[in-house]
Formats: structure tokens, C-alpha cells, sequence
């Protein structure tokens, strides 16, 4: 029989072992829940495949075409399904599947207008015009809703240009401006000139002026392009005239000039011409010009062109002969198509001998525009550019070689009213904003200027 100090010692042994057993067991209580919570819960949807529909919704045309031709291998002759497969080929570029699904819903449907329309924009894009054509008559005769009409009318339009060998357009605009520095005074009215001696002498200059100025453009484009042919002819004329209001001695007109043969082939275009331009300031001849240049232009993918242009000028001042020059320009231009608007830029080069070697410069460009358009038939656009010239010798007044930086900065809205008659013709109004900024390491040439412009202009 034990001792009474054994059975104690047994009874704290059981009372110990039950608390450590307790413990174990909430630990365990414990790894386990945290376990649950830590397992992920299933996704809803998760494992789903998408559907066709989903992927051609989102813009997945490849997987939204691989799922319905699943489908199609399961009910090759559901006129549905064809019609879908149709649609996914379209927009992933395969015109020629997209032709072989829509005539077999034809097959079930001869009268599915719709098909037909389909099948047109198909044979459009292969290059097939006149069966094009066919199918656009036949949704036609069916007189088809507005809004459909018009976008058959612009392949129909597109259809029959290819068969002409003369092009012409014009536009036509008169504008309104509002200047507040046409005389382009400096930023300071007090100004520092220096002598052949080297003395320096302090001139006060005229402060800006603000002036409304009334504009008229006219610009005439022509193209002869034989059909079957890739040689080409462009001719193009423009005529611009600035009355101001109250500035005396500032009248513009310019009469421009320029024709040359082109050559087209797949996705490049070259350019060979003449020009030739003449500017009469306040009534009085100032500047004749004429000259030639090449340019060239690749589309290098449906989003992306790059074109360059060089030329050659000579410049003759009627009363200026100091001035009288020849200048030569190199200019590169991409521009990009976004889903949202078009991006141009432009870098260019430009170089001036003079008569005068104080008239002699070197000068770079830079553009960056922005145009998009926008609900209602209207559009945006904004630009900078940046221009920086550098003299080659001492202006005699300052003592320095003259070097300016310029910076145009603009913005507008354009709104587009099309008209029935003739057929591509419009109005567009149009309002705009440029600031400018000269800086220059002669006082005389750093100003700033506003010009916030409006105008009208009819185009054919």
C-alpha cells in the first residue's frame, strides 16, 4: 500500500499530465483553425473558361476566332455560329475566313442583308472592288437605316475615287485675330545699343501694340494619277491675305506655288517638286522665293508613318539686298495613330547664307502635336514648337553674336458641319490660341505675344 506522500505525488503527476494534455489539445484547436483560414477560398468563376463572346467583347479577336471555330467544328452549319466566326475573322484581319463563314450563312439565309453588307467590307479590304461594289448595292436596294447608308456611301465613295485619275480640293477660310504685340516690341522698352567706338547708349523703344487682323486663305490642291499607274503629278496654289486694323505698313499677301511629279508604290510615296512663292508687305513687293525639293513618305504599319522632306531656296529682297540668301532645310516627321487621337513630330534642320554675314544662321525645329476628335463631329488639337537660331557674326548695335530661342505654344477646337451637296464638302469653325515666347541674348529680340484667332472655312 503506498504512502500517503506517494498517492500525493501521483495525484499532482495525473492533475499535471490533464493540464498538459489541455494545452496540446488547444494548440492543435488552434493550428487547425488558423489552417482554414489560410486555405483560399474557391474564386467564383474560377476554372471557367471565357466565352467567344466575352473574348471578341474585349477586344481579343485571335482567341475570340479560335473559340467559335471549336464551336463551328461541333455545328458547322449553325447559321449563328458562322456568322460570329464571320465577325471574329474580320476584325483579326483574315478577310478571306471571314468571307468563307459569311457565305455560309447565305447558304441557310440568302436574304441576310446584313450578311451581305459583311461580306462587301471583306472583298473591300482584299482589294476586290467591284464585287465590293455588288454587295453594297444589293444593302442598298434594301434601304437600310440611316446611319448604315452612310457608312456604305463612304466605301462606295472610296470605290469610285479609285477609278478617277483627277482629284481636286480647295479650302476657303476667313478668320478674325486679335494680337496684342503685332509690332513685336521687346519686353523692355529700354533697350542698350553700342557704337563703333564701343560706347554704350540706352534707346527707348515703342511698347506692343494690340491689333485685330482680318484674314483670308484660299488653298487649291490637284492630283493626276493614271489608273493602273504609280507615276503621279501634285499641283498646289495658296493665296493668303492679313489686313490689320490699325498697324500701318503690315499688310501681308502671299501667293505660293508649288508643283512635281510623284511616284507611289505599296505603302512609300516620293516626291520631286518645284516652288516658288512671291510677298508683298503693305502693298509693296518684299520677297520673292523660289526653289525645289524631295521628300519622302512609308507607312511602316497601320499606326505608324515616317516622313522626310529636303529643299532648297533662294530668297531675293526686293529692297533688302543685304538679305538676299540661300537656305537649304532637312526635316524628319513620324506621326502615330493611337486609339485616341494622332501624335506628329518633327525635328528639322535649316541653314541661311546670306549677302550679309550678320544675316547668316543656323536654325533647328522642333514639333510636337496632338489631334483628336471628339463627339458631334468636332476636334482638338494642341502644339508646341520650339525654334532656335544662331547668327554667324556680331550685330554691329550690340557687340554680339544675336541668339534666340523661340517657343510657340498652341491650342483649339475645331467643329466640322458636313454638307449633302456636293458630296464631301464643309464647313468648319474654328478657334484658337497661340502664346509665344522669344528669348534672345539681345534685348530687342525677347518679347512674348498672344494671338487668339477664330475663323470659318468651307472645304470640297
Amino acid at each position: 500500500m503506498p504512502s500517503r506522500k506517494t498517492s500525493a505525488h501521483m495525484r499532482a503527476h495525473r492533475k499535471g499530465s490533464g493540464r498538459m494534455r489541455g494545452n496540446i489539445l488547444g494548440i492543435l484547436a488552434a493550428m487547425l483553425f488558423a489552417g482554414a483560414c489560410l486555405v483560399p477560398q474557391p474564386v467564383q468563376g474560377a476554372g471557367r473558361d471565357e466565352s467567344p463572346r466575352e473574348l471578341f467583347d474585349r477586344g481579343e479577336f485571335g482567341k475570340a476566332y479560335q473559340g467559335y471555330h471549336r464551336l463551328f467544328l461541333s455545328d458547322p452549319g449553325n447559321p449563328e455560329t458562322n456568322f460570329s466566326l464571320g465577325r471574329a475573322a474580320f476584325e483579326a484581319g483574315d478577310f478571306e475566313a471571314a468571307v468563307m463563314a459569311f457565305e455560309r450563312v447565305l447558304m441557310a439565309r440568302p436574304d441576310a442583308v446584313r450578311v451581305k453588307l459583311e461580306i462587301g467590307r471583306c472583298y473591300f479590304h482584299l482589294g476586290s472592288l467591284e464585287t465590293a461594289e455588288g454587295y453594297f448595292e444589293e444593302v442598298m436596294a434594301e434601304d437600310p437605316p440611316r446611319q448604315v447608308r452612310t457608312n456604305i456611301e463612304k466605301y462606295l465613295d472610296a470605290i469610285r475615287s479609285s477609278r478617277k485619275e483627277h482629284f481636286l480640293s480647295a479650302r476657303v477660310s476667313l478668320g478674325i485675330d486679335f494680337d496684342d504685340n503685332v509690332n513685336t516690341a521687346p519686353s523692355s522698352s529700354n533697350i542698350e545699343i553700342t557704337d563703333l567706338l564701343g560706347n554704350v547708349f540706352p534707346v527707348t523703344v515703342d511698347d506692343a501694340q494690340s491689333d485685330q487682323i482680318t484674314t483670308g486663305t484660299a488653298h487649291l490642291n490637284y492630283l493626276y494619277k493614271p489608273l493602273d499607274g504609280s507615276l503621279c503629278w501634285k499641283f498646289s496654289a495658296l493665296n493668303y491675305n492679313a489686313l490689320y486694323r490699325d498697324a500701318e505698313n503690315l499688310d501681308l499677301t502671299l501667293f505660293d506655288v508649288k508643283t512635281g511629279f510623284c511616284i507611289e508604290h505599296g505603302n512609300m510615296a516620293w516626291d520631286v517638286y518645284g516652288l516658288a512663292d512671291h510677298l508683298n508687305l503693305d502693298y509693296d513687293q518684299y520677297l520673292r522665293t523660289y526653289g525645289g525639293g524631295t521628300s519622302l513618305s512609308f507607312i511602316l504599319s497601320p499606326r505608324f508613318m515616317l516622313s522626310t522632306d529636303a529643299r532648297y531656296r533662294k530668297k531675293n529682297y526686293y529692297e533688302l539686298d543685304d538679305r538676299d540668301a540661300h537656305n537649304m532645310s532637312f526635316t524628319l516627321s513620324p506621326a502615330f495613330a493611337l486609339d485616341i487621337g494622332r501624335i506628329s513630330l518633327s525635328a528639322g534642320w535649316e541653314q541661311e547664307n546670306a549677302e550679309e554675314d550678320v544675316n547668316t544662321y543656323t536654325r533647328i525645329n522642333g514639333i510636337a502635336g496632338y489631334q483628336a476628335d471628339l463627339p458631334f463631329a468636332a476636334g482638338v488639337y494642341a502644339s508646341y514648337w520650339y525654334q532656335g537660331t544662331d547668327y554667324d557674326e556680331t550685330y554691329p548695335l550690340f557687340g554680339k553674336k544675336r541668339s534666340d530661342d523661340v517657343q510657340y505654344l498652341s491650342a483649339g477646337l475645331s467643329r466640322t458641319f458636313a454638307l449633302a451637296d456636293p458630296r464631301g464638302a464643309a464647313i468648319i469653325l474654328n478657334i484658337g490660341y497661340t502664346h509665344t515666347r522669344s528669348d534672345s541674348n539681345i534685348d530687342l529680340y525677347t518679347y512674348t505675344k498672344n494671338v487668339t484667332s477664330m475663323s470659318v472655312t468651307f472645304a470640297f
